[in-house]
C-alpha cells in the first residue's frame, strides 16, 4: 500500500506536517507512517565523559511507542468529512534509536513509501534550504520530501509550480508529478526564470526542447510554460508563488549550489519567509520516482 512518512519530534510544527500529510494521504488515497527516532544518550559519542544512569532500551522504545500512538489518536480526529473524500488512510507507527538519516535505507527498502513530510522548523523556506538539514537529508535521501510550513494548513490544490533549469532531466519527475495533480485535478505550470543576460535564442531552443519531451512523453493536458525575467531567480520565483496562485513549489535537488543560487538574495529570503507554500522536493539522484 502507498505510505507517506511522517518524521516527527512530537513538537506543534510536526503535528501540524502531519495534518497535512493526513489530509494529501486522503486524496492520494494512500497510508500514514508516523515515524520517530529517539537516542539513547549512553550511546552518544560524549556520553562516556559524564556517568549515565543504565538506559533502558526497551523502556524508551516504548515510552517513544506510546507517544506516537497518542499523537496517532489526536491526528484520527482530523479525518475528512466532505463528501468527496472517501478514503481513511490507516495510520500506523515506527519509532528507532539513533539519527533518522542512518535509518533512512531501511524505512525507504521496507515501505511503499512515497513520500516522506517534515516540518519546516525554520522561518521560511529559503532558510530551510540554506541550512544542514536539507542537504543531509538530500544527499541520501531517494523518496522526495515534502516541506511544509510550520502555519501551513492543507487546501485543495489547484496549481503547482514546478521550478525548472529547462533540463530534460526534469522530465520524469514532471511524469510524477502529474500523478499528484491528477488527485485534485491540478494544473502544472513549469517555471523557469532567466535574468537579462540569458541568450534568448538558446534559450528558446531549450524550452522547445523541453516542453517537446513533455508532449511526446506524458499525456497530462494540464501543464503550461512560463518564462520569468529576473535578476535574481530567488526573487523571480518567490514573485510567481506569492501572484500566481501556486498552492504547492516543486523542485528537483541538483547540489547544493543551485539552492544558493536560487536563494542568495536577502529580498527572496524575506519573501520566502513568510511563504506559507507546502515545498517538494524531488532527489536527482533517485534510481526512479513514485507514483502518486
Amino acid at each position: 500500500m502507498k505510505t507517506i512518512a511522517v518524521l516527527t519530534d512530537f513538537s506543534k510544527r510536526a503535528e501540524n506536517a502531519a495534518s497535512y500529510a493526513l489530509h494529501l494521504a486522503e486524496h492520494l488515497h494512500a497510508n500514514v507512517k508516523l515515524y520517530h527516532s529517539f537516542i539513547v544518550p549512553s550511546n552518544t559519542p560524549m556520553a562516556y565523559q559524564i556517568v549515565w544512569p543504565m538506559e533502558n532500551y526497551e523502556e524508551l522504545k516504548n515510552n517513544s511507542m506510546k507517544q506516537l500512538k497518542l499523537f496517532g489518536a489526536e491526528l484520527k480526529k482530523e479525518y475528512s468529512m466532505e463528501a468527496d473524500v472517501n478514503f481513511k488512510p490507516e495510520i500506523e507507527y515506527e519509532c528507532h534509536d539513533g539519527d533518522f538519516t542512518s535509518y533512512l535505507k531501511v524505512l525507504e527498502t521496507e515501505n511503499d513509501l512515497v513520500l516522506l513530510v517534515i516540518g519546516n522548523h525554520e522561518k521560511g523556506i529559503s532558510n530551510w534550504l540554506m541550512g544542514n538539514h536539507v542537504n543531509e537529508l538530500m544527499d541520501k535521501v531517494t523518496t522526495p520530501v515534502l516541506v511544509i510550513a510550520e502555519e501551513q494548513k492543507f487546501t485543495k490544490i489547484n496549481r503547482i509550480a514546478f521550478a525548472t533549469d529547462l533540463s530534460t532531466e526534469d522530465v520524469e519527475q514532471i511524469h510524477s508529478l502529474t500523478s499528484l495533480a491528477s488527485a485534485f485535478n491540478a494544473e502544472i505550470v513549469i517555471v523557469h526564470v532567466a535574468d537579462e543576460k540569458y541568450n534568448e535564442q538558446e534559450s528558446q531552443e531549450k524550452v522547445t526542447h523541453l516542453l517537446g519531451e513533455i508532449t511526446s512523453k506524458i499525456n497530462f493536458s494540464k501543464i503550461y510554460y512560463r518564462h520569468l525575467k529576473s535578476n535574481d531567480p530567488g526573487n523571480g520565483l518567490d514573485w510567481f508563488t506569492e501572484h500566481g496562485r501556486i498552492d504547492m513549489l516543486v523542485m528537483v535537488h541538483h547540489t547544493q549550489t543551485f539552492f544558493q543560487e536560487l536563494f542568495k538574495g536577502s529580498l527572496s529570503k524575506e519573501i520566502a519567509a513568510k511563504a506559507q507554500l507546502p515545498l517538494l522536493i524531488y532527489p536527482s539522484t533517485a534510481s526512479s520516482v513514485p507514483v502518486f
